[in-house]
């Protein structure tokens, strides 16, 4: 979809609030809706999260418009006991209506850390994945119309 060129390849630099990511014009993805909550903000980055003992199974989604906008995200498939957060079947539709399987995409939640009491917890919105779809640069949010799925699924 995009050509690559020696000037999309070259290493950027950028500031935010969890620290200084490296990226390169190929990194970008496109999100023409946005994500909920940042409507307005269309183009991000996925990235490690800069800070020792993090699972790989969670990385950050950098807004490009915005530095102090970053979102934790987990992988969809990597469930605290190894298991699947969502439903394959839920997803396929909005695979589908893109002519995408799932092959050719990684699916993330958002999650969030909550400090109740003593204890802190993670909790993840299973309701409205994020998809990304690496070949063509693009992504997108879905909500799963299920009852199965919630805002905050705690796996802590």
């Amino acid at each position: 979809m995009f050509g690559t060129t020696t000037s999309n390849l070259l290493k950027r630099s950028l500031t935010t609030k969890i620290g200084e990511l490296e990226y390169t014009l190929e990194d970008i993805f496109y999100f023409k809706n946005g994500i909920f909550g940042f409507n307005n903000l269309r183009n991000f980055i996925v990235a490690e999260l800069p800070c020792e003992n993090t699972p790989d199974s969670y990385m950050c989604l950098q807004s490009m418009e915005q530095q102090d906008i970053t979102l934790i995200i987990a992988d969809a498939a990597a469930g605290p006991r190894g298991d699947r957060l969502i439903d394959a079947a839920d997803l396929k539709v909005h695979l589908q209506a893109r002519d995408l399987g799932f092959e050719d995409v990684a699916i993330f939640l958002v999650a969030t850390a909550h400090q109740e009491s003593e204890k802190q917890r993670i909790s993840v919105n299973t309701k409205a994945p994020i998809i990304l779809a690496p070949d063509y640069k693009e992504g997108w949010q879905v909500v799963l119309e299920s009852d199965a799925y919630e805002v905050r699924h705690y796996l802590s």
